[in-house]
């Protein structure tokens, strides 16, 4: 690569630096979420409260029907976990027209109950992605990283469909590769070589391997 001019050395330097905090703000906030203020403040953050736009939607968010009451409800408390409440969940999460920023605040709280109702979720459907999805997002809010790996993993161990479990496999990567957390290589190694799994996984790593190489270190 040809030499770049102060200016541009200067702009990848910031923009490295840059991704590095962003990184490391996230980490804290995953892994410290009741005290990451006052470790951001460690590091030299001043911490000020800003309204954002789907804070603000979240916060106005009220039930618009009778399901998504007895979801909140259930969410509050003041309901037990049912099959029904399951079925509730998934009504409203995949309607027409559903109350996202009402659901949405739940995950960004880590509500212990909607944690609750995913795992009983997957304990009926070990497999479903949209679950799997629903907990990787939970995830962004509540470092449970063990539970995570350990529900791709056993979907990945049951499902028959080689198409979706490919689609599981590199879900379960984009889950946990922020993490620092190698998903293929932990798949790789409970698939026998030459069978069909394992020739996916392999192939999703010479994949991820190829992509790695443009988008390696910068070069000046």
């Amino acid at each position: 690569m040809g030499k770049k001019g102060k200016n541009g050395i200067l702009d990848d330097y910031r923009k490295l630096r840059t991704e590095m905090m962003f990184e490391k703000v996230s980490e804290i906030i995953r892994n410290h979420p009741e005290g990451y203020v006052a470790k951001l403040k460690e590091l030299g953050f001043e911490y000020c409260e800003e309204d954002d736009d789907e804070g603000i939607e979240e916060r106005n968010a009220t039930p618009e029907n009778q399901m998504q009451q007895d979801l909140v409800a259930y969410f509050e408390g003041e309901m037990e976990l049912a099959d029904t409440t399951l079925e509730t969940f998934f009504a409203v999460r995949d309607s027409e027209c559903p109350n996202l920023p009402l659901i949405r605040k739940y995950f960004r709280t880590a509500n212990h109950k909607l944690k609750s109702l995913l795992l009983y979720g997957l304990d009926r459907y070990p497999a479903r992605i949209d679950l799997l999805s629903d907990l990787a997002y939970y995830h962004e809010f509540e470092n449970i990283l063990a539970i995570l790996i350990t529900h791709y993993k056993s979907a990945c161990l049951n499902e028959m469909n080689l198409e979706t479990f490919t689609e599981l496999a590199r879900d379960f990567y984009y889950a946990t590769h922020p993490d620092g957390y190698e998903a293929l290589y932990a798949l790789r190694d409970l698939f026998e070589p030459e069978t069909e799994k394992r020739k996916i996984i392999d192939s999703l790593i010479a994949e991820e391997e190829e992509s790695e190489k443009f988008s390696g270190p910068i070069k000046f």
